[in-house]
């Protein structure tokens, strides 16, 4: 691996750290304290996890001088594939699978650190 793009995968790992410890967080509060269902609440904590990410992303990841006009669109775009697979990975692992809502959480959220990070770095940030 390239050192410029094992750089940017490691930052973007990190900003996945801070960007996922923001939606478990919201998804624990909500299941734990506000009763609410796993998958709804696991949906809230990605669009709260999204804001966060974009944020470090673009600033420390890609560092991009692109415009926001330009950069947060396609951004969120992936942002909101990622939610609607993330939904569908939950109900699959919760309600199909019957697993425990936190490690299909995990499960989750493993597949998608490939997939947003390859999406972000060929689209959303491309310079």
């Amino acid at each position: 691996m390239k050192p410029d793009l094992m750089r940017q995968f490691i930052t973007f790992l990190g900003a996945g750290v801070i960007a996922t410890s923001g939606h478990y967080s919201v998804l624990l509060f909500l299941v734990e304290i506000g009763h609410v269902l796993p998958v709804t609440a696991s949906m809230i904590g990605a669009v709260t996890g999204a804001v966060i990410s974009y944020y470090l992303n673009r600033n420390y990841t890609f560092v991009s001088k692109i415009s926001h006009a330009r950069t947060a669109p396609k951004f969120f775009i992936v942002a909101i594939l990622a939610i609607v697979f993330n939904t569908v990975l939950m109900a699959t692992f919760t309600i199909w699978l019957r697993l425990p809502y936190f490690w299909a959480q995990v499960l989750t959220t493993c597949v998608l650190i490939i997939v947003t990070f390859g999406l972000n770095k060929l689209w959303s940030f491309r310079e």
